[in-house]
């Protein structure tokens, strides 16, 4: 068994094969439909959530709402993989600036024994984290220390970017966690607002007119972010948008010049509640 394990939660939203190969566990935040509340993914599933979310709209009801998993989850989490033979747990999560559970992972982290716990913050959220996991396990391989994963991580963090566009402004409105989601709400016409992870917060950055003109604007922003870098990972993001990934996944290699590997995974209930379904964006990285 390894000697460093990695933890991240569920707003990474990472595909089932990328979390088996880097042996990733996940903790997950709580979704809340009224007075009850659920794991994410675990006990709530995508579909069953946009189900959910869709009736709710329907019928006038109150939005959903989410939760940080306990300090007492990540307890759990962390005496699993020290049980395991873990002697380093690098616990990677959703920025602190929307979410308060780098804070509950940070409370776990002393109440445990018999490993040395890494909480780290990671600004920004989905696939990203998975990127730095995958750069920290990378520099495991080959041959570093702790201090060379958790470098590896910061700089995954310094060079990537994450922009999307919705369709739906309530799941803006009812959260309140996006930046100048007011200015949406007021607009005299409707409009697709595109979004940035800027400094950890996500912010409205363009309001489209059109979805054609705000994936355009998706693209521009990421080309922006990555000018001069030579780019190592892409990931399609959306929110029960499946129908309307290909279309955006086709443009990547013209568009960022990768070729690699393009992963899809949906925003999920986590994140789904902040941004509604119809979200379709990019989170990349490079170096």
């Amino acid at each position: 068994m390894k000697d460093v394990r990695f933890v991240s939660d569920s707003t990474a939203n990472l595909p089932d094969e990328y979390r088996e190969q880097y042996g990733i566990s996940i903790v997950p935040v709580y979704v809340i439909f009224g007075d009850k509340s659920y794991k994410d993914y675990s006990e709530m599933s995508v579909a069953e959530f946009y189900r959910r979310t869709t009736e709710v709209k329907a019928q006038g009801g109150d939005m959903p709402k989410t939760s940080q998993p306990s300090p007492a989850d990540f307890v759990t989490a962390y005496n699993a993989l020290i049980n395991e033979g873990a002697k380093h747990i690098i616990s990677i999560h959703v920025t602190a600036k929307s979410s308060g559970t780098v804070n509950s992972a940070t409370l776990a982290k002393d109440m445990v024994h018999g490993a040395e716990i890494h909480v780290i913050d990671s600004g920004t959220t989905t696939m990203l984290m998975g990127y730095m996991i995958a750069e920290a396990e990378n520099a495991l391989a080959q041959g570093g220390n702790v201090d060379a994963a958790l470098a590896a991580i910061e700089h995954v963090k310094a060079n990537s970017s994450l922009y999307f566009t919705v369709t739906e402004i309530e799941n803006l409105e009812a959260s309140g966690r996006t930046l100048g989601h007011e200015q949406i709400a007021d607009a005299e016409i409707k409009i697709k607002p595109v979004i940035g992870v800027l400094d950890g917060v996500p912010k409205v950055v363009s309001p489209e007119r059109t979805q054609r003109a705000a994936i355009n604007k998706v693209i521009e922003l990421t080309k922006a972010a990555m000018a001069g870098k030579k780019i190592k990972g892409v990931t399609v993001v959306h929110g029960n948008a499946a129908d309307r990934v290909e279309l955006l996944k086709a443009r990547v290699p013209a568009e960022l010049g990768y070729n690699g590997t393009i992963y899809v995974t949906d925003f999920g209930p986590g994140l789904g509640v902040h941004f509604g379904q119809g979200l379709l964006g990019l989170a990349v990285y490079g170096e």
